[in-house]
């Protein structure tokens, strides 16, 4: 059951993605602004977490969310007054990046503190 558990926050964190990136582009701004990429940023800061809590591999982790942030803006073009963005994407991997980035050097720095005390 705990093994089924894992999978919850990545499938329930793609479909919001998936979600959001169905809304027709008159319902939202459709330009890129510092705010969209802002947006952007957190949103796949926040799914590198739940994807590396699954598969636990950091390149395993970038991967499957850099083909999943590529399959969104592929979506995207599909959705009235959308489109398919690479500056979009490149934001999208610099916080997938960022998110297993930051998670790593928390485990090391946490390895190195545990190591100091014994």
């Amino acid at each position: 059951m705990k093994r089924v558990l894992k999978y919850i926050p990545v499938i329930l964190y793609s479909a919001l993605i998936f979600g959001i990136s169905s809304i027709p582009g008159n319902s939202i701004p459709s330009q890129v602004s510092p705010y969209s990429l802002a947006f952007h940023f957190v949103l796949y800061f926040l799914y590198s977490l739940t994807i590396i809590y699954w598969l636990k591999n950091p390149y395993y982790s970038y991967t499957f969310g850099v083909v999943y942030a590529a399959s969104d803006e592929i979506h995207q073009y599909f959705v009235p007054g959308r489109s398919c963005d690479p500056v979009d994407f490149t934001v999208d991997a610099i916080a997938l990046a960022s998110g297993i980035l930051l998670l790593q050097l928390i485990s090391v720095y946490k390895k190195s503190k545990i190591e100091k005390i014994e």
